[in-house]
């Protein structure tokens, strides 16, 4: 009867399995993003124009940073609602500069 070499399968599997390790560690070592902030006004009063129209950006925003992951910055929307008036997209355009600090 003839004996399998069970060592070098071991010793084998042994290194994949550390070697894996150590890759993922390096990984999720690398997940430190810079966020960039971005302010989006948008009448959010309106039927679905303006839902439609955030949601396309962040699906955008998505399929880009799924493809790109290796980008160190991300950015970062800030919605304000505009209250279907021009000033109020004036004064949510501020609010977005006082708080978001853009």
């Amino acid at each position: 009867m003839r004996k399998t070499p069970f060592k070098p399968v071991l010793s084998f599997l042994l290194f994949l399995c550390l070697k894996i390790l150590f890759i993922e560690m390096g990984v999720a070592q690398n997940t430190t993003f810079i966020p960039v902030n971005v302010g989006v006004v948008l009448d959010l009063d309106s039927d679905l124009d303006a839902n439609i129209a955030l949601s396309c950006i962040e699906m955008a925003l998505s399929d880009f940073y799924a493809t790109h992951g290796d980008y160190k910055t991300r950015l970062v929307l800030n919605t304000r609602d505009s209250k279907k008036d021009v000033v109020g997209a004036a004064a949510a355009e501020g609010n977005i500069l006082q708080s978001a600090h853009l």
